[in-house]
């Protein structure tokens, strides 16, 4: 199977990736490591540095920076730098939200779960296709998809054949 082609959203070239993960040409992936390699050798020798310097220092984007620290790239190094939570602003040094604020989420995502097991369970199951549980009063299936059988029983008697008539 080939492989299809992708332009670069860095520089713009076309080029065949030689993975599904990989985003930038091969040119492009050079720069980055490099820049990469850069920032660590900075953070090496100032262990203490802020975000903000070391961006104004290496020419690094902040969104670059940041994604090292949640791959632990820097706890690699030997230094602990930290970013703020997504949700609170406290200071971490992985994920996207601090013990917390994930704990909390955690709970909500659990209540809501709940909430929706509930109801389903009030309803009969998930889909309504079960014939149990509430029916809208005008007299239509909760379904818009009835079975040939269920439209011919709705229809009126024929007036095509008179002689026939119940």
């Amino acid at each position: 199977m080939v492989a299809k082609m992708k332009n670069c959203p860095s520089c713009g070239r076309l080029f065949v990736p030689l993975t599904g993960a990989q985003k930038l040409c091969p040119d492009c992936m050079d720069k980055l490591h490099e820049k990469e390699h850069e920032v660590v050798e900075y953070v090496r020798d100032h262990p203490k540095v802020k975000i903000a310097e070391l961006i104004e220092a290496t020419g690094a984007s902040e969104n670059m920076i940041k994604r090292m620290i949640r791959e632990g790239r820097f706890i690699q190094t030997g230094v602990k730098m930290t970013y703020p939570c997504e949700k609170c602003g406290a200071p971490i040094v992985q994920g996207k939200l601090c013990p917390k604020c994930a704990e909390a989420l955690k709970k909500d995502l659990a209540g809501a779960a709940k909430k929706i097991a509930s109801a389903a369970a009030g309803r009969g199951g998930f889909g309504g296709g079960t014939g149990k549980g509430p029916r809208p009063t005008n007299g239509e299936r909760p379904s818009s998809f009835r079975s040939e059988r269920e439209k011919q029983s709705e229809k009126k008697p024929s007036t095509r054949y008179r002689g026939l008539k119940k």
